[in-house]
C-alpha cells in the first residue's frame, strides 16, 4: 500500500486549513490594526516585542505539538494509543510546576525586565507569563488532534484563537483603555479558546485508562524538536527583541519602530502562517507512513504547493510592497511608511517556509541530525546582529532596518539549504 494523494484528501484538507487559518490570520491582523491605532506607536512596538519574547520563551510548545503529531499519527495500536495519552497527561503535569517556578523568576526580575524593553507596564510580563503557559498546553491538545488528522478540530482551535484573541483586544483598548498589556491578556483570552476545542477533539483519547508514559521516546525526540522549534522562533522574532532592547529610550520617536519595522515584520509572519497549513496537513501522512513502511508523496505534494502560495505572495509583495500594508493598516497610514521593507521580509519568510516543509519531513521520519546545523545557524545570526550593533546604531533607521532584514533573509537560505540537504541524503540511505 502507499499514502499517494490522488483522492484528494490532502487537498481538501488542506484547503480547510488554508480557510481556517486565513480566518484566524485575518483577525490576527485586526489584532495588530487595532492595537497600532488605538494603542500607539510605541505601544505597538511594545506588544509586537513581548509576542516576540514569548514566541522564543515558549517555543518549547513548537517541539511539543510536533512531538505529539508525529507520536500521535505513530500509535496505530491500542497499547501505543494508551501510552501517548499516559504521556501526555504526566507532561501537562509537568508544564504546570514549571510554570510556578517561572513565576518567581519573573517576580525576581520584573524591574530589570521592564526597563530593558522599555515597557509601560509590569502587568505585561504576567500577561505573557500567563500566555505562555496557556500556549504549552494548547500545543499538546494540537498535537493530537493532528496527529490523529482531525483536521477540522484543528482548524476550529485556530479560528478560535483569533476571533477570541480579537474580540478581547477590542474590549480591552476601547472599553477597558488597556495598552500592551491589555493586549497581551487579550492573547492569553484567544488561546484559552483555543485550548477548550483542543480539550474537546483530544478528550477520547487524553483519557484512555491505562497505559505508561514512553520517557525514552519522549526524550528522544522531544529534547531536539524543542531546540529546533526553539532556533526557528529566533529566525522568526529575535529580530523585534533585538530592535527593541537596542533602540535607546531617547530615540525611540527618532527610530519610529512601531511604524517603520513591526508593520513589515508583520506582513512576513503573516505570510509564514499562510503556508503553514500544508505542512500541518502532511506530516501525520509522513509519521503514519513512516511507521506502517507505507509510501507517501505527502512531502513533493507540500513542497509544490508551498512553493506556489508563497512564491506568489512574495511576488506580489514585490510588484505592490504597499498594498499589504494598507490592508492590514488601513486605519493608521503611518505604518504604509514600512513599505520599502516588505518584499525582503516576504522572499525571507518564504524561504523560512520552504525549509520549514523539509523539517517536518524529517521529523515525522524521526530524523534529528539537522537539528545541530538548525541550532548552530540561529546562534551565528543572534552573534551576526550582536555584533553590528554600533553599525545600525550609526546609521539612518531605514536603512539599519533594511540590512537586518536582508541578513536575516541571508540566513534563511542557509537554513533551507541545510534541511534540502539533510532530507535529500536522509532518504537516499533510507531507500
Amino acid at each position: 500500500m502507499s499514502d499517494t494523494i490522488p483522492k484528494g484528501s490532502f487537498f481538501r484538507q488542506s484547503a480547510w486549513m488554508i480557510l481556517a487559518t486565513v480566518a484566524s490570520g485575518m483577525a490576527m491582523m485586526l489584532v495588530h490594526t487595532l492595537v497600532s491605532k488605538l494603542a500607539g506607536e510605541a505601544a505597538f512596538a511594545e506588544f509586537r516585542a513581548l509576542l516576540s519574547t514569548f514566541y522564543v520563551i515558549a517555543a518549547a510548545s513548537g517541539g511539543l505539538w510536533t512531538f505529539f503529531a508525529q507520536q500521535t499519527a505513530a500509535a496505530v495500536t491500542p497499547e501505543q494509543r494508551r501510552n501517548v495519552a499516559a504521556t501526555a497527561r504526566n507532561v501537562l503535569a509537568a508544564i504546570a510546576g514549571l510554570w510556578v517556578l517561572l513565576a518567581g523568576a519573573v517576580w525576581l526580575a520584573q524591574d530589570w525586565l521592564t526597563e530593558l524593553w522599555k515597557l509601560s507596564n509590569p502587568a505585561s510580563l504576567w500577561a505573557t507569563w500567563a500566555l505562555g503557559f496557556a500556549t504549552l498546553y494548547t500545543a499538546v491538545m494540537r498535537g493530537l488532534v493532528q496527529g490523529r488528522q482531525q483536521f477540522f478540530e484543528l482548524g476550529w482551535m485556530a479560528i478560535f484563537d483569533g476571533i477570541g484573541r480579537l474580540t478581547a483586544v477590542w474590549v480591552a483598548l476601547t472599553l477597558l483603555g488597556g495598552l500592551a498589556a491589555g493586549a497581551m491578556t487579550a492573547a492569553v483570552v484567544g488561546t484559552l479558546m483555543a485550548l477548550s476545542m483542543g480539550l474537546w477533539g483530544a478528550r477520547t483519547l487524553l483519557w484512555e485508562k491505562g497505559g505508561r508514559p514512553n520517557w525514552g521516546p519522549w526524550l528522544r525526540g522531544f529534547i531536539p524538536l524543542a531546540g529546533s522549534a526553539a532556533a526557528l522562533q529566533l529566525f522568526q522574532q529575535y529580530d523585534q527583541i533585538f530592535w527593541q532592547a537596542l533602540i535607546p529610550r531617547a530615540q525611540i520617536d527618532t527610530w519610529k519602530l512601531g511604524a517603520l519595522y513591526m508593520p513589515a515584520q508583520s506582513i512576513g509572519f503573516a505570510l509564514t502562517q499562510f503556508t503553514a497549513p500544508l505542512a500541518l496537513v502532511m506530516m501525520p501522512r509522513l509519521s503514519r507512513s513512516a511507521a506502517t513502511g507505507e509510501k507517501s508523496d505527502a512531502l513533493r505534494v507540500g513542497l509544490l504547493a508551498t512553493a506556489i502560495l508563497s512564491g506568489t505572495a512574495a511576488l506580489a509583495c514585490t510588484l505592490l510592497p504597499a498594498l499589504p500594508l494598507q490592508v492590514m493598516f488601513f486605519n493608521n497610514p503611518k505604518n504604509w511608511a514600512a513599505a520599502p521593507l516588505v518584499p525582503w521580509f516576504a522572499w525571507a519568510m518564504s524561504l523560512f517556509a520552504l525549509a520549514n516543509v523539509f523539517l517536518n519531513d524529517l521529523f515525522a521520519r524521526r530524523r534529528f541530525a539537522v537539528v545541530a546545523g538548525v541550532l548552530a545557524l540561529s546562534g551565528i545570526y543572534i552573534l551576526a546582529l550582536q555584533a553590528l550593533r554600533p553599525w545600525f546604531l550609526a546609521q539612518e533607521p531605514m536603512i539599519a532596518f533594511r540590512s537586518g532584514v536582508q541578513l536575516l533573509l541571508g540566513f534563511n537560505a542557509a537554513l533551507l539549504a541545510t534541511a534540502a540537504g539533510f532530507s535529500r541524503f536522509t532518504r537516499k540511505t533510507s531507500a
